[in-house]
Parts: structure tokens; C-alpha cells; sequence
């Protein structure tokens, strides 16, 4: 993705390459070139940057146990020619926004990291940052309305200029789905809960009556007691206006009766006085009554059964269309739907054997863009044909990329957008997030990839994203080429891995489950493979979601306090398992994410959420992209330093140099032949989110503390 002020400017490849200064002797490195913008996190992190490098004996008092024996590493060894880039995502959430104090801060952070791939993903939770058209198009209006979300775009990509990016506007319009409230079922529309929703046409109807076959069911629940209630509404302006019936055994007046029929007037999404009126009948549970409403004027009558039970006089609405109510835990079914005009003509008419095309089910999303709704697009079925997806999708990759587009009703939307999108990822999580089976989501792929290359033909698409990494069906249907329509790209996958300690851990336990957890990973890592590789062979691969997660952090808004040694072992468990898949052949490791905060995974955090400034996780990547450039050629260590350990040779533009990763929240002394006189770049305890801190060894043994990762250059 490039400027909306360029769109001709090509995106640059990644630079495996750093200046080097020739006055300084090959075998005694220089610390790698800060980045400028570093410049601007700060007086102390300049001061930090000036700092003269200390001896390793006098840098480190954190203690060591005793030293072993050398590690014995083959510089000779053929290794693998590292091919990984290493990167992080972005996801879109009120810390990133232009009115948060931080802002500045957390756009600096993401430029000085200065890397291909990065992910930017306006993500469910936050559906006004993150969907274009909250609403479905009815009675030739839509709801397009990029406002909330340009600026957003407009921020990533500058921090981003001249790198490859992969865009992920992962979350389809709720509107698109049958979400939980409606389902279609045995060929009628079952509704539970969701309170209103309306047709998706005919808020301009007037007269009319709607006719339908409504089965209440017993599942209300008021008192320790079960009630069935069935409701539907006619002449709604909107989901919030108009007038509501119940068909219902609810004991509305005392005695109780058998079964009532309610009038209800909602307005401004408020009910108004409830009117109940006995029948002659009793309403029964799983019963089918047919019922009829006609709207005439300021009279409202609804017949049941061919009998006319109630007549209202209401005149506050003269026109509205029609839909139904649950509410709570109450549930009906509905079928047989006819809407037909004073003059005979049939305005609407369903049978529910379809889809829900003609109904704007129940839409609920928070007025404040900054509110999270965890609850949004969680639908499992789609409401609408895959093509209406697709659409969508076309639609909003051309305002960004094509100066603007041409709406469900033929109007023009224009931008001042025409940005290159090099990479799009197609959904997120939809085995999590949706259900979806291996056939639904290529389904909806090709679709998608089919819209978008109408108008961004050179964009490389990512798939699946899966949140179980271990989903072998998905990796076997959708890589068999034969399951796509012709033509239709297949250029990388994607899957994701966190490590969630136990919430009974303390610091010291977070390195052996999380490690553990890690290797878990890795061993399914390898299974992928074997299906990629047999399948696909050329399409690629990214990891685009590593990180680790407490088990507070699902409480959200009040997690618990985080232990600062928790973003030491999250930034050593990142380069332990980058070291890994670079090992592999993996094409992309990206770390999550630049900015969570309580609301969103705070302990996903690389950045603090107050300041803005970096932490020990940030802080890592930062090394692994210094010091594990792409072209480097890794030596695998069949020998390691010992269990608590993990450390990997590579030869950088011929410089020799070791990772090492304490897995462990205790100090380990390494010894390397070889060691004394290198350059050490570390991130630990004592330098959590500061400057990575820089030191020459005075001995072959180094002392690692508890969680740190290190990079040292060797002079021989």
C-alpha cells in the first residue's frame, strides 16, 4: 500500500543489507545503525543510545551459575539461507487513534520498527472503526461511511510508506449474517431474543396487512416460571420506532389467563404502555397460530386464527414496514409471510426457504466507536448470497485504491484514495470467529479474491488465518486446487499461535509451560508443512499472529497487574519460535501486536498503553530485525547450550554471530569459544523496554538473566 498522494510510487522490497562503516575492522563490528526516527522516543532514549558499551562482567549483576562447557557450533555447516522476514500486526483500536495521547508515540514505535508485512487489521470488537456499511442499503439508501476508518488508513500507511503491507478489514457487516437472534430452521425463520428486527424494504408502506404463521415457544422465563411469547411488528420507520404485537401465555394481568394478545409502541427504541388482552383461547407452547394485521389508517386489528381479536386506535405512525420481536430468552418460529397492499398488490412475501435476503435482522452495535462489542459478527451462517460479500469487499478495496465506488443503487462515493494494496488477507479466525467449514470459507475466498482483482489486479491475497493451527482439513481442502474456481490465486497462508500460561503461574512458570506450548506449535508447524508441501508447494507461508496471552486477559477491561518479567519471557518465547520456523523455511513471522491495552489483551501488548513506549517485547523484535536479516545462513545446533537455553548460529554478511534465548526466569551462563572480545546486544530484565543495551564480553562465557535474549557478534 502506498500514499493516496502517489499512487504510481513502487513499494520497495525488504533490504537484507545495513551501511557498514569501512574505517572499522570486519572482525569488530560496529552496534547496528540506530534508525533516525528513534531520534524522537525520547531524551533518555538518546541518552540510552550514547551510553558507552560496559564489559560484560561489569554489565551484568544479575549472577550466573557456573560456566559449561564450550557449545560446539560448525561455522562451516551448509545451514539453510534464511528466507523469513520478521514483522509484526497492527490492530485497530481507540489507543491508535488520532485523539489518543499516545498517538504520536505509537506511530513512531511502528516506524522505527521499519519492516515488510505488517498487518493492519480494523478488527471486530470495534464495529464503527472497522465496517464501511454498518447497515444494509434499503429504500435506496445506504450506510456507507468511511469517516472513522480513513484516518486510520491514512496514519498506518504513512508510518508504512515504501514497505509491503498486508491489509485484513477482517469483520463482514453483521447485517450479512443470520446471527444467533435469527436462523433459518426446517424451512422457517426461529428467532431467539435479539429484540427487533424489520424487513429490509417497506419503511414507505402505509396500508397493508401482514399475514403470518407464528409458533410461540416456551422458553421465556420470568419468576423461575416458562412462558411462550411471540412478537411481531408492523409499520416500524426503523428497528426503533413503530408498533409491536406478543402473542402470549405470560401472566400479564391477575388471575392470570390462558393467552393474551399485546399491543406495544416502541419509539426511540423505548417501549411505551403495554395493553394487554385476554383471548378466548389459550396461547400454547409449539402451537402454530395464523396470524393477520392489518394497518388502515390510525386502526390496527389482528385476527388469529380468521378471528378478529383486538382493535387499536394509534395514529403516531402513518407508515412503516413490517418484522418481528424476541426478547431475552424468548423464541418463536415464523413462516408463511404475504404483506399485501390495501389494493391488492403483494409487497412482500417469504416462505423461508432461502436465505434472509429480504430482512434486516437484529443489528446492535455501541454509539461510541471507542466502545468494544465483543459480540459483533459472531453470525455462523450467512444472510445474504456470498456474492453480496464479495460486493462489499470490491467496494471497499476500490475507495481505496480506485478513487472511490459505485453503490448498491447506483450512486457514485468518491476518495481521494488510489493507494498500491500489495497484499490483502481474506477473513480472520473464521474457524473461530464464524464456524466456518474448509468448502464455506473457499466458497467465500474465491468470491472475494475474484471482487477485489476487478479493481486491484496486481493485489497478492493471504488465506485461512486460522486460529487453531492444527486445522489439517482446512489446509487439505483449500491448498487442492481443484476445490477453487479457475484462475483464482493461491499466494500464502496463514495460522497463529499463543502460549497462555496457567493462571495459577507465577513469573518462574511462565517460561516452562509457555515453551512447552511452543514446541506443541512447532511440532504442527511441520504437519502443515507436509500438506503445503505436497499440495502447494509454491504458495507461502505466514505465522501472522505469535504472541502469548495470560489468562487475565480475558477478563478485559480488569485484568490483573502484568509482572514485568511476563514481557521478557513473551519477547523470548517470539524469538525462540522465529528462530524455529526461519529454520523451517516459514516465509513470515509476525509478533502480536503493536497495541492492546485493558479491553484488548493488554498482555498481547509492544507498547505500553499510557506512554506509548516500547516494552521488552517490542524490544526483541527490534534485535531479531537488526541482527536475523533475510539472506543470513542459520546453523542449527544439534548440541544446545543445556534445556534452559536455546541459541542458533547464523553468518550475516560473513559476521558469525549467536542467538541465545534464556528460556527461564533464572540466570544461565553460556560459554562459546570464541565469545571473548564479541559484541553483545541484549534484551533482559534490567533493560526491559529501554534501549537494547550493548556490551563487549571480557571472557568465552557470557551470563544470560532470567528471560533474556542476546545476539552476539564473535570477532574470529
Amino acid at each position: 500500500m502506498d500514499r493516496p498522494t502517489d499512487p504510481t510510487h513502487p513499494t520497495h522490497p525488504t533490504d537484507p543489507t545495513r551501511p557498514t562503516d569501512p574505517a572499522r575492522p570486519a572482525g569488530n563490528p560496529a552496534a547496528p545503525a540506530r534508525r533516525t526516527v528513534l531520534k524522537s522516543l525520547g531524551a533518555a532514549g538518546a541518552a540510552a543510545a550514547a551510553a558507552p558499551l560496559l564489559p560484560a562482567t561489569a554489565a551484568h549483576a544479575e549472577g550466573a551459575a557456573g560456566a559449561a562447557a564450550p557449545l560446539p557450533i560448525d561455522w562451516h555447516a551448509a545451514g539453510r539461507v534464511s528466507k523469513t522476514t520478521p514483522t509484526l500486526q497492527v490492530v485497530v483500536n481507540p489507543k491508535i487513534r488520532r485523539e489518543s495521547p499516545i498517538h504520536d508515540s505509537v506511530y513512531r514505535a511502528l516506524r522505527n520498527l521499519d519492516t515488510d508485512y505488517v498487518r493492519f487489521v480494523p478488527w471486530f470488537p470495534y464495529p464503527k472503526l472497522g465496517v464501511a456499511e454498518l447497515e444494509p442499503p434499503a429504500d435506496g439508501r445506504t450506510s456507507w461511511d468511511f469517516s472513522l476508518i480513513d484516518p486510520l488508513v491514512e496514519d498506518f500507511e504513512k508510518a508504512t510508506r515504501g514497505r509491503s503491507t498486508i491489509l485484513n478489514f477482517s469483520t463482514i457487516p453483521e447485517w450479512m449474517w443470520q446471527p444467533t437472534p435469527w436462523t433459518l430452521e426446517d424451512g422457517a425463520l426461529h428467532v431467539v431474543g435479539g429484540d427487533i428486527g424489520i424487513a429490509a424494504s417497506g419503511t414507505d408502506w402505509t396500508d397493508y396487512t401482514f399475514a403470518v404463521d407464528v409458533t410461540p415457544r416456551a422458553t421465556g422465563v420470568q419468576d423461575g416460571s416458562d412462558y411462550a411469547q411471540a412478537g411481531w411488528t408492523v409499520r416500524m420507520r426503523d428497528p426503533g420506532n413503530g408498533y409491536g404485537f406478543l402473542l402470549s401465555n405470560y401472566p400479564y394481568s391477575a388471575p392470570a389467563q390462558s393467552g393474551y394478545l399485546v399491543f406495544v409502541p416502541f419509539k426511540d427504541g423505548q417501549s411505551g404502555p403495554v395493553r394487554a388482552t385476554a383471548l378466548p383461547f389459550a396461547v400454547e407452547d409449539g402451537r402454530t397460530y395464523q396470524v393477520r394485521t392489518t394497518a388502515a389508517g390510525s386502526t390496527l386489528t389482528v385476527s388469529v386464527d380468521g378471528t378478529d381479536v383486538l382493535t387499536v386506535q394509534d395514529d403516531t405512525f402513518a407508515a412503516g414496514t413490517v418484522g418481528f420481536r424476541e426478547h431475552g430468552s424468548e423464541s418463536a418460529d415464523f413462516d408463511n409471510v404475504v404483506v399485501t397492499s390495501a389494493d391488492g398488490t403483494t409487497l412482500l412475501s417469504d416462505d423461508f426457504s432461502g436465505d434472509l435476503s429480504r430482512w434486516a435482522a437484529p443489528v446492535a452495535y455501541p454509539d461510541d466507536p471507542d466502545t468494544p462489542d465483543f459480540g459483533y459478527s459472531q453470525g455462523q451462517r450467512l444472510a445474504v448470497p456470498v456474492s453480496v460479500v464479495a460486493d462489499y469487499y470490491r467496494r471497499l478495496v476500490s475507495w481505496y485504491t480506485a478513487g472511490g465506488f459505485t453503490d448498491e443503487y447506483g450512486a457514485f462515493h468518491r476518495s481521494p484514495y488510489h493507494y498500491q494494496l500489495p497484499y490483502w488477507e481474506v477473513l480472520n479466525e473464521v474457524d473461530f470467529e464464524h464456524a466456518m467449514t474448509p468448502q464455506e470459507y473457499t466458497e467465500l475466498y474465491d468470491a472475494i479474491v475474484t471482487a477485489i482483482h476487478e479493481v486491484s489486479p496486481r493485489t497478492k491475497f493471504v488465506a485461512l488465518a486460522l486460529g487453531n493451527s492444527a486445522g489439517f482439513d482446512f489446509y487439505r481442502y483449500f491448498l487442492d486446487r481443484a476445490n477453487h474456481r479457475p484462475g483464482v490465486p493461491l499466494d500464502l497462508i496463514s495460522y497463529h499461535f499463543y502460549a497462555v500460561p496457567n493462571s495459577a503461574d507465577t513469573a518462574d512458570d511462565y517460561g516452562p509451560d509457555g515453551f512447552a506450548q511452543a514446541d506443541g506449535f512447532l511440532a504442527t508447524v511441520a504437519q502443515v508443512e507436509q500438506i503445503r508441501t505436497s499440495l502447494a508447494p509454491d504458495v507461502r507461508t505466514t505465522v501472522d499472529e505469535l504472541g502469548t496471552i495470560l489468562p487475565d486477559s480475558a477478563t478485559q477491561s480488569d485484568p490483573a497487574p502484568i509482572p514485568d518479567a511476563y514481557w521478557n519471557f513473551s519477547g523470548g518465547l517470539y524469538a525462540y519460535v522465529f528462530a524455529r520456523l526461519a529454520l523451517m523455511g516459514i516465509d513470515i513471522v509476525g509478533e502480536s501486536q503493536l497495541m492492546g491495552y485493558p479491553s484488548q489483551y493488554p498482555s498481547v501488548s509492544m507498547l505500553d498503553w499510557t506512554t506509548g513506549g516500547p516494552n521488552a517485547r517490542y524490544r526483541v523484535l527490534e534485535l531479531i530485525l537488526d541482527e536475523i536479516r533475510p539472506g543470513s545462513r542459520l546453523i542449527e545446533l544439534p548440541d544446545q547450550p543445556s534445556g534452559d537455553v536455546y541459541a542458533l548460529a547464523l553468518v550475516d554478511r560473513g559476521r558469525r554471530k549467536v542467538l541465545l534465548v534464556n528460556k527461564t526466569n533464572a540466570p544461565v551462563t553460556v560459554t562459546i569459544d570464541g565469545l571473548r572480545g564479541a559484541h553483545v546486544r541484549v534484551v533482559d530484565q534490567k533493560s526491559a523496554g529501554g534501549e537494547i543495551r550493548g556490551e563487549w564480553s571480557s571472557a568465552d562465557s557470557y551470563p544470560l538473566g532470567g528471560y533474556a535474549v542476546a545476539v552476539a557478534t564473535l570477532t574470529t
